[in-house]
């Protein structure tokens, strides 16, 4: 099913990119349970029929409502709020009901430190959620071990930052170690031998490339890496435009890896083909997003990129490990909210779940909460399937390659 915008959605999702800028570089609301859908992967952690009733569940969000990861933000808070809605509508966990008291971190450490100390010490809270972006989360999570409450952290890893081997802390997103896997396993199912290769000051972008670059004779290609990078702000991208395309006509590749923030992912494919580029081209995670077809879809027709499930789950095929979930999840988001699922409400769905999990073993002992993340196996989220142990916090893989045809994003493969 083709992914159709409103002109409201549209400007929200062009913002999405800053997160994995801030990714490197107030007041409290509680939701309140509405009836809901049912489903299979949500109720798996009801005990009882009907709305839940009892003690609340107090879940500490550190949300960045304001400052530079804001565009990011709602997204993910509504694809948390949607999951816990329907818990809550569902019997929640043993009949209680989960609360979420969301605070504002102001997209800054010295803030996110402050509202998670209020979190922990006065609100009481048996777990955090959030923040957003790594600077506060890299704040806040010697907090988190300081008073023995597990964190669940949205920013995305970094090479300069990578995922926690923190005690209480837990990475619910896929950095570009797995970005570049899930590359070089596209470039193997592709036959591509001959690379040229450009992106944006993303991480997840240009991080991966750095890693192709490094393993490229292990790995039988090679690559073309031109490292003059663009600000996601550009208006006027011809000059990468043309570079791109001078070092296509010179080297005569087999693709090329343009990887680009949603925002400019059409204005670089349609002026790479207007100049007459006529091999694949290839996007990253960031692409992943019903916004690229803001110029119309012809002007990403044929282009590669690799994304969660949550792009477009009715393509997945049978059997897939999150079809049924995500597909489930989508249509309830779209429903109540009236905009595509992106990978940020994938988020909100992850994080969730993985707290959910948590508190399967208890809704009042953090320690028993993190051991039970910790212990999570074979738990299917939009960014594949969750497996966390004691000597390792993260998610790895999830990705899979699309392709878009007829304005909408077709499933190719399972790359990692």
């Amino acid at each position: 099913m083709a992914r159709k915008l409103t002109i409201a959605g549209l400007i929200g999702v062009l913002l999405i990119a800053v997160l994995f800028v801030v990714a490197c570089g107030g007041g409290t609301t509680a939701t309140t349970a509405a009836p809901t859908e049912t489903t299979a992967a949500s109720t798996a952690t009801t005990t009882a029929a009907g709305p839940a009733t009892g003690e609340p569940i107090k879940i500490g969000v550190i949300g960045s409502a304001t400052g530079t990861a804001a565009p990011a933000y709602p997204a993910i808070e509504k694809g948390l709020k949607l999951e816990v809605d329907n818990l809550n509508a569902n019997g929640g966990i043993n009949g209680r009901p989960v609360e979420l008291i969301i605070v504002d971190d102001k997209s800054d450490p010295a803030t996110a430190v402050s509202v998670a100390t209020k979190l922990i010490t006065q609100d009481k809270v048996v777990a955090l959620v959030g923040p957003l972006s790594t600077p506060p989360a890299l704040a806040v999570e010697p907090l988190a071990g300081k008073y023995e409450v597990p964190i669940i952290r949205w920013d995305t890893p970094t090479l300069d930052s990578p995922a926690t081997n923190a005690k209480w802390g837990f990475i619910a997103s896929v950095g570009p170690m797995d970005v570049a896997n899930a590359l070089e396993k596209q470039i193997a199912d592709m036959g591509w031998k001959k690379i040229v290769a450009a992106a944006d000051i993303l991480p997840p972008n240009f991080q991966a490339l750095q890693i192709l670059q490094q393993d490229a004779a292990s790995k039988g290609f090679t690559i073309n890496y031109l490292k003059d990078t663009w600000q996601l702000d550009a208006t006027d991208l011809t000059p990468q435009i043309n570079k791109i395309y001078e070092a296509y006509k010179a080297d005569q590749p087999d693709v090329l890896f343009v990887m680009s923030a949603v925002t400019q992912t059409s204005v670089l494919t349609k002026g790479l083909k207007a100049l007459g580029v006529t091999v694949p081209i290839q996007d990253g995670p960031v692409a992943g997003h019903p916004a690229i077809f803001a110029q119309g879809p012809e002007a990403v027709e044929g282009l590669y990129v690799i994304g969660a499930g949550v792009l477009n789950p009715s393509q997945l095929p049978d059997g897939f490990p999150s079809k049924d979930v995500m597909r489930d999840f989508v249509n309830r988001y779209t429903a109540k909210y009236n905009e595509p699922a992106s990978l940020f409400a994938g988020l909100g769905y992850d994080s969730s779940h993985i707290l959910f999990e948590g508190l399967k073993a208890s809704v009042d002992d953090p320690a028993k909460i993190r051991d039970a993340i910790e212990g999570i196996k074979n738990l299917p989220i939009s960014q594949g399937v969750v497996n966390y142990s004691p000597t390792d916090h993260s998610l790895h893989g999830g990705y899979n390659s699309w392709q878009v045809k007829n304005g909408e994003f077709t499933f190719v493969s399972q790359l990692n």
